[in-house]
């Protein structure tokens, strides 16, 4: 994490940035002072930013800029000032924007072109009309990164000496939204979930929403209802209703803009099966884990590494369902395997219409009697879910470590029961040779899909297609070997209310997740936009 500051020449941006620097106990970094290393590295030669702009022009300085820029992106932990213009260029602003709190200091142009008058103005900016070319520049720099900072600051003759220390409250402030833990997700949609599965209550809190979205009750209800149990004789028996309640950040049925809560209550929650076990590590599960972690574990039900912790995924998810399903996006997952016997067709329409949400209407019965078989003989079963995005626009996604497909094999992944995840051909790629795995184009198009709908970690505009292993529900009632927290060996039977597949419920999961990912990579591509050609 590293903080940017950005702004016109004459704003200030080299007093502010030290002054918090020092006040922080960080380094100090600008960018023109990296132009200029750069430049005697490569030249032999010292020369200020303003004689190699004068003596080699402007397109030869924003090349270097941009280099100078592309390295300060790997630093961390510091301040960096930019140059003037450097933020115009979509390229700087892509670079700098990731895993850093930017700062845009703005200034009227008046004020600003007195403080250049002693400064000196640019050679670029010189000759006729000069203040008429520096406001249309500064707009242009306000244009180009308004829509990207977390801070906008306006610096006056009034608060100039005291810009650094307001500059630092909100800094503080949004490092403590940046440096969240691990039950917080997502980059610009960020969401925390919170609550166990015998506690009083679950539920997510979702930051970043834009103000104004019509949203209700019945939006995220419908997506609950999806996941919650007692649905049919292959699920748990538990009765919940997973009523949501939205305790704050919505108001007359639209989103106000701040973080909106939403909380489920537990109201069938039954300990006694569990009083028994208290001191057991059952075997599949992530007690042995917590207590090695933490020293200490919820053991009812497993409290925070339950199954039931996703409630809150899937009503904040339900939220970037409806908002990409507005932007013509849909998501589809289904069991497209239970127990090794694997579904042929793909219909759509009747996933719902079948206790296990396959997508083959002659699977769907043999599937359902095979959880029975492990489900009579005290045992269970794992399978795998087909996941397809459809209608999503080029263009999504990251390079490197926030690659669209890393992101949502994250996601996903981090669902408890998942063990694996592969996108378009996967493992099958393995055993291809690169002519029959590569995507060929023509007429504008490809002309097959091994790579999933992602390419370099971006969205190419088709389908993106995955592929979740889910793994049997470790909770089942046949005796196993294990251990207590003393170190004895014992033999566990786990008795209480459990999925004999955990398949069918997990499917409104893996959308909610996807969905979370999707939308916020749709944000973060409005907030870095796209070169248009022009400067």
């Amino acid at each position: 994490m590293k903080i940017i500051i950005t702004g016109p020449k004459g704003v200030g941006k080299s007093t502010i940035g030290k002054r918090i620097a020092e006040i922080l106990h960080i380094p100090f970094f600008e960018t023109d002072e990296m132009i200029e290393s750069l430049f005697e590295e490569k030249h032999g030669n010292k020369k200020s930013c303003r004689q190699i702009a004068t003596d080699h022009g402007e397109s030869f300085f924003r090349k270097l800029e941009k280099e100078a820029i592309k390295k300060a992106a790997l630093y961390d932990w510091c301040i960096i000032a930019t140059g003037g213009g450097a933020m115009i260029f979509p390229e700087n602003r892509i670079q700098l924007r990731k895993e850093s709190v930017m700062i845009l200091l703005k200034a009227t142009v008046d004020f600003l072109w007195q403080r250049m008058q002693v400064t000196g103005i640019p050679p670029f900016l010189q000759g006729d009309n000069a203040f008429d070319k520096y406001s249309q520049r500064v707009q242009k720099i306000y244009e180009a990164t308004e829509h990207i900072c977390d801070i906008i600051y306006t610096v006056t003759k009034e608060n100039e000496d005291t810009a650094h220390e307001d500059l630092l409250q909100q800094i503080y402030f949004v490092l403590s939204q940046c440096m969240h833990g691990p039950n917080t997700f997502g980059q610009v949609l960020k969401v925390t979930t919170f609550g166990e599965s015998h506690g009083k209550a679950l539920g997510a809190v979702v930051d970043g929403l834009k103000p104004g979205i019509p949203l209700s009750v019945e939006d995220i209800q419908k997506q609950l209802d999806r996941r919650k149990p007692g649905q049919s004789s292959v699920s748990t028996q538990r009765k919940e209703a997973d009523s949501v309640e939205i305790v704050s950040g919505l108001f007359e049925g639209k989103t106000t803009g701040t973080p909106l809560c939403m909380i489920v209550y537990n109201k069938d929650q039954d300990s006694r099966a569990y009083e028994s076990i208290k001191d057991i590590f059952r075997p599949g599960h992530a007690d042995f884990t917590f207590w090695q972690k933490y020293g200490i574990r919820d053991y009812r039900g497993g409290g925070r590494s339950s199954g039931r912790e996703t409630v809150g995924r899937v009503a904040a998810g339900a939220i970037a369902l409806k908002m990409l399903k507005e932007k013509g996006v849909r998501i589809v997952a289904y069991a497209e395997e239970i127990a090794g016997i694997k579904g042929e067709k793909v219909d759509i329409d009747f996933i719902e219409k079948n206790p296990v949400r396959s997508a083959d209407p002659d699977k769907a019965h043999e599937m359902e009697r095979a959880i029975k078989r492990a489900q009579a003989e005290h045992d269970s079963v794992g399978g795998i879910v087909a996941c397809v995005v459809k209608g999503l626009p080029a263009g999504l996604g990251d390079p490197v470590f926030c690659k669209l497909d890393a992101r949502l094999a994250m996601a996903v992944m981090s669902i408890g029961a998942v063990k694996g995840v592969e996108f378009g051909s996967g493992f099958a790629a393995a055993h291809m040779r690169g002519s029959e795995n590569n995507d060929q184009m023509s007429d504008g198009k490809f002309l097959t899909n091994n790579a999933g709908g992602i390419l370099g970690g971006i969205s190419t505009g088709q389908d993106v297609v995955m592929r979740i292993a889910v793994k049997p529900t470790p909770s089942i009632a046949k005796l196993q070997k294990t251990m207590n927290i003393y170190g004895n060996t014992v033999d566990v039977s786990i008795k209480g209310r459990h999925d004999p597949c955990i398949v069918p419920r997990i499917i409104p999961v893996v959308e909610a997740m996807v969905a979370l990912v999707v939308y916020d990579a749709w944000l973060l591509q409005e907030r870095i936009g796209r070169y248009d050609g022009t400067v």
